[in-house]
């Protein structure tokens, strides 16, 4: 994976969320985002060359920051008043944690199985996570 496309894709997408003057809630705009995170992503493995795969890369990590600013807007949105700042620190704990842990599994992976499987499982697993975004906002909690 090409972390500096990621990142530049991901500053991208931050400044473009930024400038968006969002009409849909944040419980609505996050499994999306997930979402157009996830796709790029479990495609990376079928890119044909470091180019192409850098390509894909920027285009999943324009998704990055805005699902992130997303998640902080909808931890506030959701909490009560007096426990704001511990929903947002709950944000931050569990991106640091799948992150750190995304890794781990990665590397392990990577040993064992074909690169394409590789991307696809990490590309599911953020639409598993895009999915629970999306069942908590069916369920009107």
């Amino acid at each position: 994976m090409d972390p500096g496309a990621l990142s530049a894709g991901s500053a991208v997408g931050g400044l473009l969320n930024g400038a968006l003057d969002w009409r849909r809630p944040a419980r609505v705009r996050l499994p999306w985002l997930t979402a157009g995170l996830a796709v790029p992503l479990a495609l990376a493995g079928t890119a044909p060359g470091p180019w192409t795969l850098a390509a894909v890369m920027a285009c999943a990590g324009a998704f990055v920051a805005p699902a992130l600013t997303t998640a902080y807007l909808l931890a506030e949105e959701t909490a009560p008043e007096d426990a704001r700042t511990r929903a947002g620190a709950w944000v931050n704990a569990a991106a640091n944690a799948g992150s750190s842990g995304g890794a781990a599994v990665a590397g392990a992976m990577a040993g064992h199985l074909p690169l394409t499987v590789c991307f696809a499982l990490s590309g599911a697993s953020a639409l598993v996570a895009g999915a629970a975004a999306g069942a908590k906002k069916a369920g009107g909690a």
